[in-house]
């Protein structure tokens, strides 16, 4: 069994024990808001009023505590940072080792805590007393981030997989493999970045220019090509034609076959032979073996 999956088998038994019930129980058990009363001024029905509503926040903390909706995550994230399926794949793995770890982390701060708690059990005085609510109160924050990340943890699952299927691409992908995609990712990243820098400053910019010679292209051939679609755009719209996203989709595709292999010139120039290094990149075998 792996880390991950130990780690998650403890974790599903802590958040299955926190039910609303108990996390109101709690909140009562701790006095942390009677003895407010006295420090902030408030009333001691307005204190109970405050507390009868803790479990609505611990229970809608679960449903959208995250930072980012699913809808933001699965169209804002996964589409306009990437153009190749292995990219946004890999934008997939830094979420999932991102919450894999705060998962991780929050999962090991409860157990000291729970450690922490029983050590002070057997001490009356008031400064272990406060300790111990202090504790629990910190032990319901962390369950709800735990809850939190494991739900994304498995939304980024789901989302690696299906971009994996409908792109058909083998369960066991390698390193060569996505290198074997960056090339066009890049060219349609360059493209975009251009039709951007047109549509707003009606000029290319230094970071466009230089991104096309990198990849061989020659900036003024680039910002041609691009200003060409534009116009073609304008004419479509001020004809009274509909046109939808797909039309930029297929301007980029057609830049990669265009420009598909100017990369070699780059090379080339700088005295390469190869981009990066076939024998030194990571294949399923070596990590089988390792």
């Amino acid at each position: 069994m792996s880390d991950f999956s130990k780690i998650n088998l403890q974790v599903k038994k802590i958040v299955d024990k926190e039910r609303i019930g108990e996390e109101t129980e709690l909140m009562k058990n701790i006095d942390v808001f009677s003895n407010l009363t006295d420090i902030v001024g408030m009333e001691k029905e307005q204190m109970e009023l405050i507390v009868d509503r803790m479990p609505e926040l611990h229970r809608a903390s679960r449903q959208i505590g995250h930072k980012n909706s699913q809808t933001a995550c699965s169209l804002m994230q996964m589409t306009m940072l990437s153009d190749s399926p292995l990219s946004r794949m890999k934008q997939c793995l830094a979420q999932l080792n991102k919450k894999y770890n705060a998962v991780k982390d929050n999962y090991f701060r409860v157990e000291k805590t729970k450690i922490e708690i029983k050590q002070l059990e057997n001490n009356r005085d008031e400064s272990s007393q406060l300790r111990i609510q202090e504790y629990n109160a910190s032990i319901i924050v962390n369950q709800n981030l735990m809850t939190n990340a494991l739900r994304q943890i498995g939304m980024y699952q789901d989302m690696y997989e299906a971009i994996r299927k409908n792109n058909n691409i083998p369960i066991k992908w390698s390193e060569s493999d996505y290198e074997k995609q960056e090339i066009e990712h890049m060219i349609k990243s360059l493209f975009r970045l251009a039709i951007q820098d047109l549509h707003q400053t009606n000029k290319c910019s230094k970071a466009s220019a230089e991104y096309s010679e990198q990849l061989g292209i020659h900036p003024q051939v680039m910002e041609v090509r691009t200003r060409n679609y534009m116009a073609d755009i304008y004419g479509l719209l001020e004809s009274g034609k509909y046109v939808d996203i797909t039309n930029m989709h297929k301007f980029l595709d057609d830049m990669v076959i265009e420009f598909g292999d100017a990369y070699k010139i780059a090379l080339k120039r700088v005295g390469l032979n190869e981009i990066g290094s076939e024998r030194f990149m990571a294949s399923n075998d070596h990590i089988t073996r390792g």
